[in-house]
């Protein structure tokens, strides 16, 4: 500010601006003094042995309080008058600096295209937490920062979100606890969910009918709530909605959980093939209805989790763009898509309306949506939705439960040498996702399901040669491992017996 006064030819505004600035410190001054005063006596006393060491530790606490409160207040001061822009080199310790009065900031969760999300603890409660922070920011003129542009991620802007955080109390939407904005960087305290994003689950597999139904539904109920206080999400994708380890969806108006190492062009690309809507990907001058567009999204979202894959397949731009023509453009191949999923006929009618080209044919609103999933009979067999749910239960509650799998049925059993059959426990993409529609298989061989599908099984990756009692091995591993991730375990007291149960079945069929 100090520097724009003077190029506007008010030099004397920017000398009274000067002065004041020089005023401010020199108060500041006697502050550090007195610090400085109350820290040495604290030293002597603990010299003498004069304070116990809780009082020791509480007093000390005191002064970095006091201090960092002085410290805030004149960066403060320094930035607004002179008008310095932030320094991203050292971003992470500036996060960490900034909130280490109230909280511990413990690791860094991702990164969007504006913020950084870290888990940190708030020391006051021991509460864990998320810290959403700013990183392209500046000052203007020495007054508010820079309000951070709409860019297509949430609900609008963040001025727009700021009206609005307060009044965000919803189950299924990332509460917004504080926000920490006096001084650069911009940090948002946000409730921290203990789950993983539903693009990660969907690489397990397919989801009981159950489970999809009540998570559409739920996202159908956030979606509304929002609409109701006057806003629309926008761009909502499986990487922004988080699954908990509850089996729980939870979205958020910022775009706050995204892989670390974020989106390419290509990948953008590819991500709006598979999951736009039709009048999305036309750019028609026209604003979009959002009710409908978002309608497509989830009947995307509930046909791959009810089959595995998505609908819009393909490994490049042109084998997308060619299955998104056939579906829309041809009536035929559009049947036989949906022919295949094998759905009760309820509950397809109602994923063929959120799949219908034209807006106008979709459910009028979310609200109708949600109430025509009410209506859907969408219970199975129990033990079967008991022992699936277990599996994705653990799958949203650690990463790498495969691996962890793994590693225990190596560990426990190292006469077998099942490191040397499996060399591919740990593999990636096609082949790890393989794997684990594999469990989900025998879950379902094991409950009356697809008995054709074990023979296939046996034959898959290392299985051939394999011996009744390996798979014994294999499944009860699985259980155990189960049993010390799903956070229900021991709770319902129904989960032991139709694990026992399923795990009879299956070795019987063998």
């Amino acid at each position: 500010m100090i520097r724009q006064l003077v190029q506007a030819g008010k030099l004397e505004d920017a000398i009274n601006e000067l002065a004041s600035l020089h005023q401010s410190l020199g108060a500041d001054t006697n502050t550090l003094t007195l610090l400085k005063a109350r820290l040495a006596d604290l030293s002597e006393r603990r010299l003498k042995n004069l304070v116990k060491q809780e009082d020791l530790t509480l007093e000390m606490n005191r002064i970095t309080d006091s201090f960092l409160y002085f410290f805030e207040n004149l960066e403060e001061r320094v930035n607004t008058v002179l008008g310095l822009k932030y320094d991203v080199s050292d971003f992470d310790q500036q996060v960490r600096l900034k909130m280490m009065r109230q909280y511990e900031v413990m690791e860094q969760l991702g990164e969007g295209a504006s913020a950084i999300i870290y888990k940190a603890r708030e020391k006051s409660s021991d509460k864990v937490v998320a810290i959403r922070a700013l990183k392209a920011i500046r000052l203007v003129s020495g007054k508010k920062l820079a309000e951070e542009p709409d860019r297509g991620d949430g609900v609008g802007s963040v001025k727009d979100l700021n009206k609005i955080a307060s009044q965000i109390k919803h189950r299924n939407i990332i509460e917004i606890l504080s926000r920490h904005e006096s001084d650069i960087p911009f940090c948002t305290v946000l409730e921290y969910i203990n789950g993983v994003t539903l693009d990660h689950l969907l690489e397990v597999g397919y989801f009981p009918v159950r489970d999809t139904v009540s998570i559409i539904r739920q996202i159908c109920d956030a979606l509304y709530y929002l609409q109701n206080l006057g806003y629309d999400h926008k761009n909502l994708r499986p990487s922004k909605i988080i699954i908990d380890h509850e089996l729980k969806p939870v979205i958020s108006v910022f775009e706050i959980f995204k892989d670390l190492r974020g989106f390419s062009r290509i990948e953008k690309i590819l991500d709006d093939l598979r999951y736009s809507s039709p009048e999305e990907l036309r750019q028609i001058n026209q604003p979009l209805d959002y009710d409908k567009v978002n309608q497509f999204l989830m009947g995307l979202l509930m046909y791959e989790m009810l089959t595995g894959e998505p609908l819009f397949g393909g490994e490049n731009v042109e084998e997308l763009m060619e299955n998104r023509k056939r579906f829309f453009g041809m009536p035929n191949h559009r049947r036989d898509v949906f022919k295949r999923t094998k759905l009760p006929a309820g509950l397809l009618k109602v994923l063929q309306r959120m799949l219908e080209v034209a807006p106008e044919q979709r459910f009028s609103n979310l609200m109708e949506l949600e109430k025509e999933l009410y209506k859907l009979p969408i219970y199975g067999e129990r033990d079967t939705e008991l022992v699936h749910e277990s599996y994705m239960r653990c799958c949203a509650k650690n990463r790498d439960f495969i691996s962890s799998f793994y590693q225990r049925l190596f560990r426990d059993f190292p006469e077998k040498d099942y490191r040397s059959k499996f060399p591919k426990g740990t593999a990636h993409n096609r082949t790890r996702k393989k794997l684990r529609v594999m469990i989900l298989q025998l879950i379902d061989v094991g409950n009356g399901h697809a008995p054709s599908e074990l023979g296939r099984i046996r034959h898959y990756a290392g299985h051939a040669g394999l011996e009744k009692e390996d798979f014994a091995n294999f499944l009860f591993t699985l259980r155990t491992e189960v049993m010390e991730n799903d956070f229900f375990w021991g709770k319902d007291p129904a989960l032991g017996p139709a694990w026992d149960e399923m795990i009879a079945k299956i070795l019987e069929k063998m």
